[in-house]
């Protein structure tokens, strides 16, 4: 998280809108000041600029200050931004335990780094790596997933407080992967699908190998997938009725276009992906009411 020196106009301005959005928060929900993500390549920023992670492009932890806007780099107008221009930036704290490569069975582990940091507002972004295998036969069934999300869900709920809000969200279509980056050029030089035969990103889709067919079941197991874990939120969330728990399918629901694919790999985000994510998953949770960045 960045932080900056405010004007006394400034000053004035964040105090209007914490008293604002302090009125549109629920009885009870907790300022969610001390943010923490769970999650894969898509919340560390993987190439949606440069190469590896981009953390200031995450579109949940990202952050633009001084060094950010000095070099004229993106701004993705993160959960993390958005929740100080909401809130305020004092007493903050903004954390991931996201890796690349994960899977829905790694939650549990991600989510015990909440334990004893006073979390106020967590998200889950999982599910990607679980679609994206080499092939159609190594996807996981229902059963495995729903125990490892349910699994992963429980361990972050026992590490949060009451007040603490959770969203959850959705699988993003990687099918759209395939159908926008199928026409697109990696830096205006490569054709997409030469640049995922050499990749081997998510084999189950994008291989050379992969036919029409292994992309339907795939997005069949995904639309599974989203339904289980809008199911197991719903049921966690009547569950623990001291905790603010929601789920959002704007991520897969959202028609992601070229420009918002990676320019590296085609295959992640861009920054302007993750800004539509950031976005679109902000607008559809939790704390809809508050203050928007144009």
């Amino acid at each position: 998280m960045r932080t900056h020196r405010l004007s006394a106009t400034g000053t004035l301005l964040t105090a209007f809108l914490v008293v604002r959005s302090a009125l549109a928060l629920e009885p009870g929900q907790s300022e969610p000041k001390r943010l923490f993500s769970t999650g894969d390549s898509m919340t560390r920023g993987f190439n949606a600029n440069t190469p590896l992670d981009n953390p200031h492009l995450s579109w949940v932890n990202g952050y633009h200050g001084f060094w950010e806007d000095l070099f004229g780099l993106p701004d993705v107008e993160s959960h993390n931004q958005r929740i100080d221009a909401n809130f305020g930036d004092s007493h903050r704290s903004n954390q991931t335990a996201a890796e690349n490569g994960a899977e829905m069975g790694d939650l549990t582990s991600q989510a015990s780094g909440a334990a004893g940091k006073n979390v106020t507002y967590a998200t889950v972004l999982l599910g990607s790596n679980d679609a994206c295998r080499d092939s159609v036969a190594d996807l996981p069934t229902d059963g495995q997933f729903r125990e490892r999300f349910e699994g992963g869900l429980d361990t972050l709920l026992t590490n949060l407080a009451a007040g603490a809000t959770v969203q959850v969200v959705a699988i993003p279509n990687i099918i759209e992967v395939y159908n926008q980056g199928r026409v697109k050029q990696a830096l205006g030089l490569v054709d997409c699908p030469d640049v995922w035969a050499r990749s081997g990103n998510c084999g189950s889709v994008l291989s050379p190998q992969a036919t029409d067919a292994d992309r339907a079941f795939v997005l069949s197991r995904i639309v599974a997938y989203n339904r289980i874990l809008r199911e197991v939120t719903e049921n966690k969330a009547a569950q623990n009725q001291d905790k603010f728990i929601t789920f959002t399918d704007a991520s897969f629901t959202y028609r992601f276009t070229q420009s918002e694919l990676s320019n590296l790999d085609c295959f992640h985000s861009s920054w302007e992906g993750q800004k539509a994510l950031s976005r679109e998953t902000w607008n559809s949770g939790p704390f809809k009411q508050h203050q928007e960045l144009d």
